[in-house]
Formats: C-alpha cells, structure tokens, sequence
C-alpha cells in the first residue's frame, strides 16, 4: 500500500477564496516517482502526459506549448530537484496542467471546445480571490449578484431568475460534486488544484441546468509529505483575511488536508436614516475543509470531504434607490450624487447563511474501466434574510425570513475508459448513472407594508416637510414625522413554497479515433426529471405578533397567524435527451481544429413566492449550441492561440421580475426565443522565451450579439409613470413585444489583457503583475429602459510580490480596480423604482504566506 502522493499537482488556497499554495506544489514534485499514487499510475491521461511532455521545469522554461490542463494528478517524469518553496524562474503563468471537462484526463489543447483553465498558482499570479474575480480573466463570463444571490451569464447564456428554486444556467462543481445555489457567497474552500471553466452548454456530462457552462474546481488530495501554508491579509475597509492549509500523510495508507480560514470587513459605503447613522452590519465569513483520503489496496480508494462555510452577507443586500418610483416614491427627493455608497435603508438589508457539504467518492481501477461512485449531502441554511425592498428613509416595504433552506443530495456511478481498456487504442469513452433528490425554497417568508409610510410617500409628504420646515426653520421636522411613521403598525403577510426535485440520469459519450489526426465524439444523455411544490399558502399576522424581527418570529411561532389560502400546483414531470456530437482534425501537432453541436436544458419549474395568485409553472429552457475554431501552439510553442466562432439559440429563456402589481412579488416567466452570435480568442504569449523567460503576457476577448428573437409578452415597468405592466398587471397596461432587445447582462464585447514578470535576485525573485478588464456595458431588464443600463467601464489591478525561497514567504502587496471605477454589482427594477448596489471600489492591501 502507498500514502497518497501528489506529484505534478498545483494547489492554492480557496477558502471562500481562490489562492495558491505554491509550496504544497514543490513539495510534490520532489515525491520520488515510485511514490506516485495508484490512480496516477493506472490513468491513461497521466501515461499520455508522460510520453508527449518533458519535467515541469523544463517544459516552463520552454514556453507556452508547455501549458497543459489537469483535474487528476499526473505523476512527473522526473522529481525536481529544488528546495521547499524555491521558485521558479519562469512567469507562473506558463505551467504544466491537465484538464477532465470529458470526465477524463485530456491536454487542454485536445479536448473540443474552448476552455479557460487555471491552476492554484495561476490564480495566485492573477490575483483572483474569489470565484466572482473569475470575470476578470475570463472573457465571456459575468458574475453579479440579485437580492444575494448569485447570478452567472456565460456567452450571454444565463438567467437573471433567483430564489432557492431558480436554478442556475452555470453549473458550479467542485470535486465532482454539484453545488446547490442559495442566498449568500458561493465561493468555496480548501485547497485548489486546479479551476476549469467550460464555455457552451455541457448538458451531456454535466446535466442539468448548464445551459451556458460549467465552472468546475478540483480541490488537493493529500500530499506524501507533510506540508502547510499560513497566509493574512490586510486591507483598507478595514478588510482582515486569515487562512490556514495543512497536508499530511497520517498512515501509509491514509492522508489528509485541512484548510480553515476567517475574514471580515467594514460595508463599502455607509447608510443614514434622516442623517442619522442607519442600521448597519459587517460582512464575515468563516469556516472549513477537511480531506480524507484513504486507500483500501492500490486500487481501490476512498476520498471522504466535509466542509462548513458560516457566513454574513450586507454588501449586497444594501440597496441605494437610485430614481425613485414618480407614483409610489413621489415623496421621496432624488439624490444628484447618487449611487453615491451611500444608502438610505430604514431596515437592515443581509443575510445569514450556513452551507454544510458531506461527499465521499469510492474509486475502483480495474482492467475494463476506472468505477468511480460519488455521493453527496449538500446543505445550504439561510438563518436570517432581510431586505428593505423601498430602499428608502421611510419604512414602506420589507421581506424577511428566518426558514430558507436549500437540501441537495447527488448519487452518481460512472464509468471511464483507461489504458487497459477493450480497444482503447482507437475508443475512449465515459458512462455512467446519476440521481438528484432535492428540496428547497421558503418555509416561511414574511412580507410587510407600512400603510402610513406608504401613503406619505404616495402623496408627496417627505418633500411637503422638508419644504415646510425650510420655511419654519425646523430642519428636523421630516425626521420627527418620519421617525413617527416608521414606528407606527405594519401589515405583515406570511407566504412558503418548497420545491421538491427528483431526477434521474444515465449518459454515455465516446471519442473514436480512426486515423492519427481525426477524432468523432458523440455523446448523449437521457433525464426524466419530477418537481411538486409545497408549503405554499397565504398567511395574515395579526397586529399583537409585531413586525420581524422579533422574539415571536425568531421562535417560528405561527400561533397568531391566520391561514387566507393554501395554494396548490400539480407536479412537473419533464424527459429530455442532451445529445453531441464534435469533430476534431489536427494536421500538425502545433494546431487542432475542432466543431462541436450540443444541446443543454434548464428544468421547469415553479414561482415559489406568491403571496396572492396560484404558483405558476415556468416551462423548460432550451439551449442549443454550435460551434467551430481552432488550438493552436505557434512561434516554436513561444504562443498559444485558440479562437472559436459559436452560435446560441435559446427556446424558453428563463427571466424574473420582482412586482406587487403582478400578484405573486417574484415572477419566473419564459421569455419566448432568443439568439446569440459570438467570437472568442485566448492567448499565452512568452515573447522572449531565452533572454527574458519571467515575462508572460495572458489575454483574450469575447464579442457577442446577443438578442430576444420572440419575446412579444414582455413584463416590465414605465418609464414615465412607474407602474408594472403585463398581462398580469393589476394596474400598469397589457404586455408589450420585446423582440429584437438585447438579451440582458450580455455586453457586446469583454476583454482582459495581464502581464506577468517574473524577476531572480539571489535567493528569492520578484513577481510583478499588472492586469486590465474592459467591459462594453449592458442592459439589465429585458425592456432596454435606458434607465438601467450599466455603461461601458475598465478596471486596472496591479500586484508586486517577493518570494524568499530559503524560508517559503511570500510578500504580496496589491490594488484592485486602482482608478476607482464605478460600476453596479446589481441594479433592480421594482414597484419602488430602481434600486442599485455598486460593486468593490478601489481596495489595496498587503498579504503575507508563509509555506512549509
């Protein structure tokens, strides 16, 4: 039996962040071959690495050729002989990696379709501290946020729905493993090898709901020696980042890695009430990994996970009412600065989250196949939610919620070809069964209106006071009368809806290779799939219980709650076939070119919020995509270039709006067809491989047309007056036809250029990073209302780090988004007008690693 080795691996940090762990890489490649572990031995990708590439240092040194992609450890040829946390001459930008996008271990540059791919280490060079930061150095994807959840486009693809049941168009895995969406921070910990984000829809391997992508992070197995990492930051905002990582072998058999982590930081801006200080609450989050792997023989393994990640979520949540609604906010002034990250919230906008993750994988090498079984228990709790939906100094409208929940469980048996397998000189191919049992959404949600408050800003009588005390000298009259009306009685309306998934899968793809330079994939999968909802139901709270929070709902006391209606929907039965089919022709071994055609489908589902109408059923998206382009490896492997051209064709697009006007507040509907046209290119240049081998230059750009083909009942708000409309509008007008707008979220061209130098001085070097992000700007409501759109805007970031290699420190000294650019991390349309929360202005900071 053998302790679990590393050999090859680059690890990083991501505990709730995307960091490296350099010297958790070095320490691997000094493991001695022999001590390789069983699955690096008997894997046909690691055998591959093996024949066609040369030692990590060499092939780094050598250029950008050297750049391979990697989801399974591949053992080296050869250890290296460096000590602890010595670093390499060359820029990290330039690495060794191997990638599984296919569920198999491939070169990047062999798999057909296009792929953005980063090691721990890489990041690290990049500066990416979350998986948010990912947009910066992958054109083609956005990342924002909605009442705090995430909301991911990738291509255009994506759906700007939310809410535990809204699922998401980009699928996040880690380890195999899908992660369920809830309210709050989606990053992950411990760890990372490697992250791989796949463009275009993956519903063939990765099923469900990834219509537009994958992200797809692999975390570190234990190493064969002992290794750690302590690493704090310090910023302004008064940001504190502390993590800890520890790697061990614990028997000859049995190894494990930690990773623990903390950080906390003051808002982004600050809020007031009648200029007083408002209610205000610190971002935090805490938590951590632990990773047991153990081996039963050489072939047979056992990888147990759990994670726990406690967090609290403000930034997103606090909301600036940017153009007040001219109907139901005309007493409230707009303000010239604003967005200004200054708010002006009368309740507490955040949320408490807790996500626990449990997932064991039981691998088994045999001759035929490499069996692989993962299962997983996912849970993500949101304790306390609470939002000030008016945004404004006079309470109007809250939500707020103390039971919100999303439970997943996965189950999974696949199947992968290796090296030993039945004809395996021509046929690779990867099979397998999968199951999803899921239940999630609100047991409680409480809505609230304030009548007086309500009715003042309808009449004008915030801006009557302030005139009025003008005139009398009293300045602080509209706070006395204000102060009055947020104390007085609010009508609090309770509301649930649980969706209940159940979904099974089986998936077979194969690659035959009939000559040396030609590849057929074809790939299917087959899914029938059954969501019920339940728990839905329509609630009065009489006046003694008061307004959330307070002890009566923080107990989940329901005794003063008057049941209105309990609604009912029939359960969604869906059955889809996910086929593809990709070409790949390689004339020379330097450039592949590659067309691929596959479909992915997003699930129906249900509007789980509906305080006053029966749930609506959203029925299933379609998207379709094709595409062609080219890998290439040019300039003696000094360049790599790849380029693709793709077409996306979306049936049923998923959107949401948020209205009381529509009778359910939060409104899931399908917005006809939509269609998107795009070009992408990628590129690693060393432009002097000999005389200057630290200087590496990363850059890539995504254009894309992307536009609603058939959207003739779109929803929205006025312009002019405010009010919703629709065909579900109770006063705001019949729907109108969208065709031919611009898809939300979807900028006409993103680009990011970074440079990289790496610089030796006696027994340390120098790293010096700089990195630019342009963003053309889009639109955030299917309308195009020239009233929420985020204008084009680029972001500069700079890094300077110095490694001391005899004792494994790392200095890193950093500033992101350095000119202080202004652009939205969200922007809403609601009843009250739009609101806004302004991504991270400029931050800069110092972080200290210490690796052993």
């Amino acid at each position: 039996m053998k302790a679990p080795a590393q050999d090859g691996a680059t690890y990083g940090d991501l505990d709730s962040l995307l960091a490296s762990d350099w010297a958790a890489e070095t320490e691997s490649q000094e493991a001695p071959a022999s001590q390789t572990a069983p699955a690096a031995e008997a894997s046909s990708g690691a055998e591959q690495a093996q024949d066609e590439g040369s030692s990590p240092s060499s092939d780094a040194e050598a250029g950008a050729s050297a750049e391979v992609y990697s989801t399974i450890p591949a053992s080296d040829p050869e250890p290296v002989e460096e000590s602890a946390g010595r670093r390499p001459s060359a820029s990290r930008l330039v690495e060794e990696i191997i990638v599984t996008a296919q569920k198999r271990e491939e070169y990047l540059q062999d798999v057909p379709i296009m792929i953005n791919a980063f090691s721990g280490e890489k990041l690290d060079a990049f500066g990416v501290e979350n998986t948010a930061d990912l947009q910066r150095i992958t054109p083609g994807l956005s990342y924002t946020y909605t009442y705090g959840y995430s909301v991911i486009y990738m291509r255009g693809v994506g759906t700007d729905a939310f809410l535990p049941n809204a699922d998401p168009s980009v699928a996040t895995y880690i380890d195999g493993v899908n992660i369920t969406p809830s309210q709050g921070k989606q990053d992950t910990i411990g760890p990372v090898e490697r992250v791989e984000v796949l463009k275009g829809p993956q519903g063939t391997l990765f099923g469900r709901n990834a219509t537009g992508g994958a992200i797809n992070i692999v975390t570190a197995d234990p190493p064969d020696e002992f290794l750690g990492s302590v690493k704090a930051e310090f910023g302004n905002y008064n940001s504190r980042k502390y993590q800890a990582y520890f790697g061990t072998p614990i028997t000859s058999w049995l190894g494990a890695t930690l990773a623990l982590y903390k950080e906390d930081q003051d808002l982004y801006g600050r809020n007031e009430v009648y200029g007083e200080p408002g209610p205000m609450r610190n971002d935090y989050v805490e938590g951590g990994r632990l990773k047991l792997k153990m081996y039963a023989t050489d072939n047979l393994s056992l990888t147990v996970t759990a994670a726990l990640n406690e967090q609290f979520n403000s930034n997103s949540l606090s909301q600036e009412n940017t153009r007040p609604a001219p109907i139901f906010d005309a007493g409230v002034e707009p303000d010239p600065n604003d967005p200004d990250r200054v708010w002006h919230n009368n309740y507490l906008g955040g949320n408490d989250t807790s996500n626990a993750l449990y997932a064991a994988t039981l691998e088994w090498l045999t001759d035929f196949a490499d069996i692989k079984f993962i299962f997983s228990d996912n849970k993500a709790d949101v304790d306390e939610a609470m939002m000030d939906y008016d945004s404004t100094e006079t309470s109007q409208a809250t939500f707020y919620s103390n039971d919100q929940y999303n439970y997943q469980r996965t189950y999974e048996l696949q199947f992968v070809s290796n090296s030993a397998s039945p004809f395996s000189n021509w046929l690779q191919w990867v099979g397998g069964l999968y199951r999803l049992e899921g239940e999630g959404g609100f047991g409680a949600l409480y809505f609230t209106v304030n009548a007086a408050g309500f009715g003042s800003n309808v009449i004008g009588l915030p801006r009557v006071l302030n005139q009025l005390g003008s005139l009398l000298g009293a300045s602080n009259l509209g706070y006395t009368v204000g102060q009055l009306i947020n104390a007085s009685n609010d009508v609090v309306l309770g509301n649930g809806g649980l969706l209940i998934t159940e979904s099974d899968a089986v998936y077979l793809q194969g690659t035959v290779s009939p000559t040396d330079w030609l590849d057929v994939t074809l790939g299917a999968r087959y899914q029938v799939e059954t969501r019920g909802l339940t728990n839905s139901y329509l609630d009065v709270v009489l006046p003694t219980a008061g307004s959330p929070p307070n002890d009566y709902f923080d107990r989940h006391d329901t005794s003063q709650n008057l049941r209105v209606r309990n609604f009912e929907a029939p359960d969604l039965e869906d059955k889809t076939l996910s086929p593809k089919l990709a070409i790949q022709i390689r004339p020379s071994d330097n450039i592949q070119y590659f067309a691929s055609a596959q479909r992915a489908f997003k699930s129906p589902t249900y509007n789980i919020v509906n305080f006053f109408t029966n749930p609506d059923a959203v029925e299933r998206e379609t998207a379709t995509a094709y595409e062609i382009g080219f890998k290439s490896d040019l300039l003696d492997g000094t360049l790599r270039l790849n380029a693709a051209a793709f077409y996306t064709q979306i049936d049923g697009l998923l959107t949401a709006i948020v209205s009381l006007g529509s009778g359910g507040i939060v409104t899931f509907r399908n917005a006809g067809e939509a269609e998107i046209k795009g070009v992408e290119f990628d590129m690693l240049w060393q432009p002097m491989p000999s005389m200057n081998p630290g200087l590496a230059i990363s850059a890539g750009a995504t254009w894309l047309r992307g536009i609603y083909t058939d959207y003739r009942d779109g929803v929205g708000y006025d312009d002019d007056t405010g009010l919703y409309f629709g065909d579900d509008s109770l006063y705001g007008g019949p729907a109108r036809d969208f065709t031919g707008n611009d898809i939300v979220r979807t900028p006409d061209l993103t680009a990011n250029i970074s440079l990289n130098q790496a610089i030796s001085v006696g027994r340390g070097s120098f790293e010096i990073g700089v990195d630019y992000y342009y963003n053309s700007g889009f639109n955030t409501t299917p309308q195009n209302s020239p009233h929420y759109e985020q204008p084009a805007y680029d972001l500069w970031s700079g890094r300077l780090s110095y490694f001391y290699d005899p004792m494994g420190i790392q200095l890193t000294g950093f500033i992101d988004n350095a000119l202080d650019e202004q652009y939205i991390q969200a922007m809403l349309q609601q009843d009250f007008g739009r609101t806004v929360t302004l991504a991270p202005p400029r931050t800069y900071g110092l972080r200290v690693k210490w690796s052993f």
